[in-house]
Protein backbone atom coordinates (compact mmCIF):
# COMPACT_ATOMS: atom_id res chain seq x y z
CA UNK A 1 0.00 0.00 0.00
CA UNK A 2 1.61 3.51 -0.90
CA UNK A 3 0.93 6.09 1.93
CA UNK A 4 1.72 9.63 2.30
CA UNK A 5 3.62 8.88 5.38
CA UNK A 6 6.09 7.20 3.60
CA UNK A 7 6.46 10.50 1.48
CA UNK A 8 6.94 12.58 4.06
CA UNK A 9 9.39 10.04 5.33
CA UNK A 10 10.91 10.35 2.22
CA UNK A 11 11.20 13.76 1.90
CA UNK A 12 12.83 13.84 5.57
CA UNK A 13 15.53 11.61 4.59
CA UNK A 14 14.05 8.78 6.74
CA UNK A 15 13.11 5.99 4.87
CA UNK A 16 11.49 3.28 6.36
CA UNK A 17 11.34 0.66 3.85
CA UNK A 18 11.46 0.38 -0.11
CA UNK A 19 11.37 3.53 -1.59
CA UNK A 20 7.66 4.68 -2.59
CA UNK A 21 5.86 5.69 -6.09
CA UNK A 22 4.93 8.77 -6.67
CA UNK A 23 3.71 11.65 -9.17
CA UNK A 24 5.36 14.59 -8.64
CA UNK A 25 5.11 16.13 -12.28
CA UNK A 26 2.07 16.33 -14.32
CA UNK A 27 -0.22 13.42 -14.35
CA UNK A 28 -2.90 14.37 -17.77
CA UNK A 29 -3.36 11.78 -19.73
CA UNK A 30 -5.46 10.72 -22.52
CA UNK A 31 -7.05 7.59 -20.74
CA UNK A 32 -7.78 9.36 -17.73
CA UNK A 33 -9.49 12.09 -18.91
CA UNK A 34 -11.91 9.56 -20.62
CA UNK A 35 -12.50 7.79 -17.66
CA UNK A 36 -13.38 10.85 -15.60
CA UNK A 37 -14.81 12.81 -18.33
CA UNK A 38 -12.86 15.80 -17.50
CA UNK A 39 -10.77 16.56 -20.35
CA UNK A 40 -7.66 19.23 -21.03
CA UNK A 41 -8.27 22.05 -22.25
CA UNK A 42 -10.63 22.72 -19.67
CA UNK A 43 -9.16 20.98 -16.72
CA UNK A 44 -6.15 23.76 -17.28
CA UNK A 45 -8.60 26.28 -16.65
CA UNK A 46 -11.62 25.40 -14.66
CA UNK A 47 -10.74 24.33 -11.03
CA UNK A 48 -13.30 21.65 -10.52
CA UNK A 49 -12.64 19.72 -13.59
CA UNK A 50 -8.89 20.23 -12.50
CA UNK A 51 -9.74 18.93 -9.38
CA UNK A 52 -11.36 15.45 -10.85
CA UNK A 53 -8.61 15.14 -13.12
CA UNK A 54 -5.71 15.23 -10.45
CA UNK A 55 -7.43 12.65 -7.95
CA UNK A 56 -7.42 9.66 -10.56
CA UNK A 57 -3.50 8.68 -10.18
CA UNK A 58 -5.23 7.85 -6.87
CA UNK A 59 -8.51 7.03 -7.38
CA UNK A 60 -7.02 4.45 -10.05
CA UNK A 61 -3.78 3.30 -9.18
CA UNK A 62 -3.86 3.87 -5.70
CA UNK A 63 -1.06 6.50 -5.87
CA UNK A 64 -0.71 8.70 -2.55
CA UNK A 65 0.16 11.76 -4.15
CA UNK A 66 -2.13 14.01 -6.02
CA UNK A 67 -0.30 16.85 -8.54
CA UNK A 68 -1.82 20.37 -10.02
CA UNK A 69 -1.58 21.93 -11.95
CA UNK A 70 -1.19 20.37 -15.79
CA UNK A 71 0.35 23.32 -17.32
CA UNK A 72 3.22 25.97 -16.97
CA UNK A 73 1.81 29.18 -18.21
CA UNK A 74 -0.21 30.80 -15.79
CA UNK A 75 2.37 32.84 -14.37
CA UNK A 76 3.31 33.96 -17.86
CA UNK A 77 -0.44 34.78 -18.79
CA UNK A 78 -0.94 36.73 -15.81
CA UNK A 79 1.35 39.15 -16.53
CA UNK A 80 0.76 39.56 -19.64
CA UNK A 81 1.56 36.57 -22.35
CA UNK A 82 -1.09 35.12 -25.05
CA UNK A 83 -1.44 31.79 -24.73
CA UNK A 84 -2.93 29.35 -26.46
CA UNK A 85 -5.22 26.30 -24.82
CA UNK A 86 -4.15 23.33 -26.58
CA UNK A 87 -5.92 20.16 -27.04
CA UNK A 88 -7.49 16.97 -24.55
CA UNK A 89 -3.51 15.95 -25.29
CA UNK A 90 -1.93 19.10 -25.88
CA UNK A 91 -0.90 21.49 -23.04
CA UNK A 92 -1.47 25.77 -23.29
CA UNK A 93 1.45 27.34 -24.47
CA UNK A 94 3.02 30.52 -24.55
CA UNK A 95 2.09 31.91 -27.93
CA UNK A 96 2.73 35.89 -27.81
CA UNK A 97 4.04 38.38 -25.69
CA UNK A 98 4.15 42.52 -26.16
CA UNK A 99 8.00 42.27 -25.11
CA UNK A 100 9.08 39.58 -27.58
CA UNK A 101 11.10 41.39 -29.96
CA UNK A 102 14.10 41.19 -31.88
CA UNK A 103 15.97 43.29 -29.66
CA UNK A 104 15.67 42.74 -26.08
CA UNK A 105 13.71 45.84 -24.53
CA UNK A 106 14.14 47.11 -20.69
CA UNK A 107 11.87 45.17 -18.85
CA UNK A 108 8.22 47.31 -17.84
CA UNK A 109 6.62 48.01 -14.80
CA UNK A 110 4.40 44.88 -14.16
CA UNK A 111 1.27 45.21 -11.91
CA UNK A 112 1.88 45.59 -7.98
CA UNK A 113 3.12 42.60 -6.10
CA UNK A 114 -0.10 42.27 -3.81
CA UNK A 115 -2.45 42.49 -6.92
CA UNK A 116 -0.57 39.09 -8.82
CA UNK A 117 -3.02 36.65 -7.03
CA UNK A 118 -6.01 38.66 -6.88
CA UNK A 119 -7.43 36.93 -9.90
CA UNK A 120 -5.94 34.72 -12.87
CA UNK A 121 -5.05 30.95 -13.05
CA UNK A 122 -2.57 31.38 -10.13
CA UNK A 123 -5.34 32.56 -7.69
CA UNK A 124 -7.11 29.79 -9.02
CA UNK A 125 -4.67 27.00 -8.58
CA UNK A 126 -4.18 28.04 -4.72
CA UNK A 127 -7.92 28.19 -4.35
CA UNK A 128 -7.18 24.88 -6.04
CA UNK A 129 -4.37 23.27 -3.93
CA UNK A 130 -5.62 25.12 -0.30
CA UNK A 131 -9.63 22.52 -1.49
CA UNK A 132 -7.16 19.49 -2.62
CA UNK A 133 -5.67 20.12 1.27
CA UNK A 134 -8.65 19.75 3.18
CA UNK A 135 -11.03 17.20 0.96
CA UNK A 136 -7.78 14.85 1.01
CA UNK A 137 -5.57 15.13 3.33
CA UNK A 138 -4.42 11.52 3.03
CA UNK A 139 -2.95 12.59 -0.32
CA UNK A 140 0.62 14.04 -0.40
CA UNK A 141 -0.13 17.42 -2.55
CA UNK A 142 2.61 18.73 -5.25
CA UNK A 143 1.46 22.23 -6.60
CA UNK A 144 3.50 23.32 -9.44
CA UNK A 145 5.44 26.46 -10.50
CA UNK A 146 8.16 28.63 -12.51
CA UNK A 147 11.15 29.64 -11.04
CA UNK A 148 11.79 33.38 -12.46
CA UNK A 149 14.52 32.63 -14.95
CA UNK A 150 11.52 30.57 -16.90
CA UNK A 151 8.98 33.48 -16.69
CA UNK A 152 11.42 35.87 -18.15
CA UNK A 153 11.70 33.46 -20.61
CA UNK A 154 8.51 33.07 -21.18
CA UNK A 155 8.15 36.91 -21.81
CA UNK A 156 10.83 37.61 -24.20
CA UNK A 157 10.96 34.69 -25.66
CA UNK A 158 13.86 32.05 -25.63
CA UNK A 159 15.32 32.93 -28.44
CA UNK A 160 15.84 36.27 -27.37
CA UNK A 161 16.53 35.66 -23.53
CA UNK A 162 19.78 33.51 -25.32
CA UNK A 163 21.11 36.01 -27.70
CA UNK A 164 20.74 38.43 -25.24
CA UNK A 165 22.57 36.74 -22.96
CA UNK A 166 25.57 37.33 -25.36
CA UNK A 167 24.64 40.57 -26.19
CA UNK A 168 23.80 42.33 -23.12
CA UNK A 169 23.92 39.93 -19.81
CA UNK A 170 22.60 42.88 -17.54
CA UNK A 171 19.46 43.72 -19.10
CA UNK A 172 18.76 39.91 -18.83
CA UNK A 173 19.13 39.47 -15.12
CA UNK A 174 16.83 43.08 -14.83
CA UNK A 175 14.26 40.72 -16.77
CA UNK A 176 14.30 38.15 -13.77
CA UNK A 177 15.23 40.09 -11.34
CA UNK A 178 11.93 41.93 -12.00
CA UNK A 179 9.65 38.85 -11.97
CA UNK A 180 11.09 37.41 -8.67
CA UNK A 181 8.75 39.12 -6.61
CA UNK A 182 6.21 37.52 -8.06
CA UNK A 183 7.32 34.14 -8.12
CA UNK A 184 8.14 34.78 -4.69
CA UNK A 185 4.48 35.60 -3.70
CA UNK A 186 3.26 33.26 -5.34
CA UNK A 187 5.47 30.52 -3.60
CA UNK A 188 4.30 31.81 -0.03
CA UNK A 189 0.84 31.42 -1.13
CA UNK A 190 1.45 27.72 -2.74
CA UNK A 191 3.34 26.72 -0.04
CA UNK A 192 1.04 27.49 2.82
CA UNK A 193 -2.07 25.14 1.62
CA UNK A 194 0.37 22.81 -0.19
CA UNK A 195 3.04 19.69 0.82
CA UNK A 196 5.46 20.00 -1.87
CA UNK A 197 6.08 22.75 -4.34
CA UNK A 198 7.70 21.37 -7.60
CA UNK A 199 9.51 24.37 -8.97
CA UNK A 200 10.63 24.03 -12.45
CA UNK A 201 14.39 25.66 -13.11
CA UNK A 202 15.19 26.72 -16.59
CA UNK A 203 18.96 25.07 -15.94
CA UNK A 204 19.03 22.75 -19.34
CA UNK A 205 22.02 22.72 -20.41
CA UNK A 206 20.59 22.25 -24.23
CA UNK A 207 19.43 25.35 -23.93
CA UNK A 208 21.27 27.49 -21.41
CA UNK A 209 24.74 27.19 -21.37
CA UNK A 210 25.81 25.82 -17.97
CA UNK A 211 28.31 28.84 -17.66
CA UNK A 212 25.31 30.98 -16.90
CA UNK A 213 22.78 28.81 -14.96
CA UNK A 214 24.78 30.78 -11.71
CA UNK A 215 23.91 34.26 -11.98
CA UNK A 216 20.79 33.68 -12.19
CA UNK A 217 20.81 31.07 -9.09
CA UNK A 218 20.29 34.05 -6.73
CA UNK A 219 16.87 35.00 -7.78
CA UNK A 220 15.37 30.97 -7.61
CA UNK A 221 17.19 30.75 -3.79
CA UNK A 222 15.16 33.42 -3.25
CA UNK A 223 12.29 31.87 -4.38
CA UNK A 224 12.86 28.65 -2.68
CA UNK A 225 13.37 30.80 0.73
CA UNK A 226 9.93 31.64 0.70
CA UNK A 227 8.95 28.10 0.01
CA UNK A 228 8.64 27.84 4.34
CA UNK A 229 5.63 25.97 4.93
CA UNK A 230 5.76 22.88 3.03
CA UNK A 231 8.43 20.52 1.04
CA UNK A 232 10.22 22.08 -1.90
CA UNK A 233 11.59 19.51 -5.29
CA UNK A 234 14.01 21.43 -7.84
CA UNK A 235 13.16 20.23 -11.73
CA UNK A 236 14.80 20.37 -14.73
CA UNK A 237 14.00 19.07 -17.86
CA UNK A 238 17.31 18.19 -19.68
CA UNK A 239 20.74 17.69 -19.12
CA UNK A 240 22.15 18.81 -16.09
CA UNK A 241 25.28 17.32 -15.48
CA UNK A 242 27.41 20.61 -14.89
CA UNK A 243 25.16 22.84 -13.14
CA UNK A 244 23.92 20.38 -10.22
CA UNK A 245 26.14 21.07 -8.16
CA UNK A 246 24.06 24.41 -8.29
CA UNK A 247 20.77 23.03 -8.30
CA UNK A 248 21.16 21.58 -4.98
CA UNK A 249 22.69 24.72 -3.18
CA UNK A 250 19.09 26.66 -4.00
CA UNK A 251 17.89 24.86 -1.25
CA UNK A 252 15.33 22.82 -1.89
CA UNK A 253 14.39 19.90 -0.22
CA UNK A 254 14.75 17.28 -3.21
CA UNK A 255 16.30 17.26 -6.83
CA UNK A 256 14.48 16.09 -9.69
CA UNK A 257 16.42 15.62 -12.97
CA UNK A 258 17.19 12.75 -15.02
CA UNK A 259 19.25 9.89 -14.30
CA UNK A 260 20.01 8.59 -18.28
CA UNK A 261 19.38 5.21 -16.76
CA UNK A 262 21.98 5.45 -14.62
CA UNK A 263 20.48 6.01 -11.32
CA UNK A 264 23.41 4.34 -9.59
CA UNK A 265 25.82 6.57 -10.73
CA UNK A 266 23.26 9.95 -9.63
CA UNK A 267 23.23 8.11 -6.11
CA UNK A 268 27.05 7.51 -6.11
CA UNK A 269 27.65 11.54 -6.85
CA UNK A 270 25.03 13.16 -5.10
CA UNK A 271 23.03 10.79 -2.92
CA UNK A 272 24.51 12.10 0.21
CA UNK A 273 23.25 15.66 -0.76
CA UNK A 274 20.04 15.43 -2.05
CA UNK A 275 17.21 13.99 -1.99
CA UNK A 276 16.43 12.25 -5.54
CA UNK A 277 13.05 11.80 -6.83
CA UNK A 278 12.94 9.89 -10.06
CA UNK A 279 14.41 7.11 -11.78
CA UNK A 280 11.51 6.04 -14.22
CA UNK A 281 12.08 7.95 -18.04
CA UNK A 282 8.82 9.52 -18.84
CA UNK A 283 9.82 8.35 -22.55
CA UNK A 284 10.88 5.75 -23.37
CA UNK A 285 9.80 3.75 -20.28
CA UNK A 286 6.67 5.06 -19.09
CA UNK A 287 4.99 6.05 -22.51
CA UNK A 288 7.21 3.62 -24.93
CA UNK A 289 7.51 0.82 -22.88
CA UNK A 290 5.40 -2.19 -21.09
CA UNK A 291 4.33 -2.59 -17.70
CA UNK A 292 7.54 -4.75 -17.41
CA UNK A 293 9.89 -2.33 -18.34
CA UNK A 294 8.36 0.57 -16.05
CA UNK A 295 8.90 -1.79 -13.10
CA UNK A 296 11.99 -3.00 -13.22
CA UNK A 297 13.21 0.33 -14.18
CA UNK A 298 11.63 1.16 -10.79
CA UNK A 299 13.06 -1.60 -8.70
CA UNK A 300 16.69 -0.75 -10.88
CA UNK A 301 16.29 2.89 -9.03
CA UNK A 302 14.94 1.98 -5.60
CA UNK A 303 18.03 -0.82 -5.86
CA UNK A 304 20.29 2.21 -6.26
CA UNK A 305 19.44 4.53 -3.48
CA UNK A 306 16.64 6.59 -4.26
CA UNK A 307 14.10 7.96 -1.53
CA UNK A 308 11.43 8.40 -4.24
CA UNK A 309 10.44 6.70 -7.01
CA UNK A 310 8.93 8.59 -10.00
CA UNK A 311 8.64 9.62 -13.57
CA UNK A 312 11.30 12.09 -14.27
CA UNK A 313 9.24 14.36 -15.92
CA UNK A 314 6.24 15.03 -16.59
CA UNK A 315 4.11 12.19 -17.41
CA UNK A 316 3.12 11.92 -21.16
CA UNK A 317 -0.52 11.98 -22.11
CA UNK A 318 -0.34 9.06 -24.42
CA UNK A 319 0.66 7.20 -20.90
CA UNK A 320 -1.39 3.85 -20.53
CA UNK A 321 -3.09 2.86 -17.69
CA UNK A 322 -1.11 -0.34 -17.27
CA UNK A 323 2.04 1.43 -16.86
CA UNK A 324 0.77 4.10 -14.40
CA UNK A 325 -0.39 1.14 -12.22
CA UNK A 326 2.68 -0.60 -12.48
CA UNK A 327 4.22 2.04 -11.16
CA UNK A 328 2.15 2.10 -8.41
CA UNK A 329 2.43 -1.44 -7.88
CA UNK A 330 5.99 -1.76 -8.20
CA UNK A 331 6.95 -2.97 -5.31
CA UNK A 332 3.97 -5.55 -5.21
Amino acid sequence: MNTKQEIVDAMNGENKGSAPPALFSQTGTIELMSLCDSKWPKANFEKDAMIALALQPSKQFGFATVRIPFDLTSEAERLGCEIKEGSNSIQPSVVGSPWRTETLMEPPEFMPVDEFLSEGRCSMYVRTAERLSKEHPELFLTSCMNGPLEVAQFLVGPETFIMGLFMDPDIVTTWVDRVTPYQCEYARAMSAVSDNIFMITEAAEEILPPDYFPMFAPYEKKVYSEIRESFSTTHVCGETEHVIDVLIDLGATALSVQSYDNPEGMVERYGDKAILVGGVDPISVLMQGTPDDVRNSAIKAAKAGYPIIAPECGVPPQTTNANLQALADYRM
